[in-house]
């Protein structure tokens, strides 16, 4: 086993203190400032008829990571598979039980369970269940929570009613953040919540 000689560590310091690899964080508040709030609490925004609470935002914060809690209702998709390029997530389940598409492996997800997905992993969620779920979703950075709110003004300045017009809607919108998804690879138990094609 090589040894690192003091002299290598203290180089390593030096090269990744310096600017070529300083991290510079920004903040449009010029200051961050502590805050609290409550699950299920303050105005959320509607996406795709279900509530998202944003409760930390990619701003609120110098390392920039976002917090949202949402809900799952029974027997709906929550995601499909898609992979992000930009952004890791951690969902912790809180209450229900949701399904989780991990690459190509289906997991259930009981109360508890803590999920780690690493950008470029291909993942989705849904509750098959007759009663709904609570998630809390910390991404990183947090900057793709405006997904949701450009998802809802959208939908609601075109008027689209049905789920295969927001359907494309979303999939535009994941496409500007560097999201893509890939509906060939729903497995047979989120098939089954799809609603039927329009005709």
């Amino acid at each position: 086993m090589k040894k690192v000689t003091l002299g290598a560590v203290a180089g390593v310091s030096a090269l990744l203190a310096s600017p070529l690899f300083a991290h510079q964080h920004e903040s449009t508040h010029g200051e961050y400032h502590a805050s609290f709030t409550k699950l299920g609490e303050g105005k959320p925004i509607m996406y795709t008829g279900r509530p998202i609470y944003q409760h930390v935002k990619a701003g609120d914060l110098p390392s920039e990571i976002g917090l949202f809690e949402e809900i799952l209702p029974a027997k709906s998709l929550g995601a499909p598979p898609h992979t992000h390029t930009n952004e890791d997530e951690i969902f912790i389940v809180l209450d229900g039980t949701v399904h989780f598409l991990n690459g190509t492996d289906e997991v259930v997800a009981e109360p508890g369970t803590v999920a780690s997905l690493p950008r470029n992993n291909q993942h989705g969620f849904w509750n098959p269940y007759d009663e709904p779920a609570q998630l809390l979703v910390l991404v990183a950075p947090g900057h793709f929570q405006e997904f949701f709110g450009a998802v809802e003004a959208a939908v609601k300045e075109s008027g689209a009613k049905s789920p295969q017009d927001i359907g494309a809607i979303i999939g535009q919108e994941a496409a500007k953040k560097g999201v893509m998804i890939d509906m060939s690879a729903l497995p047979p138990s989120a098939l089954a919540l799809l609603p039927p094609p329009s005709q």
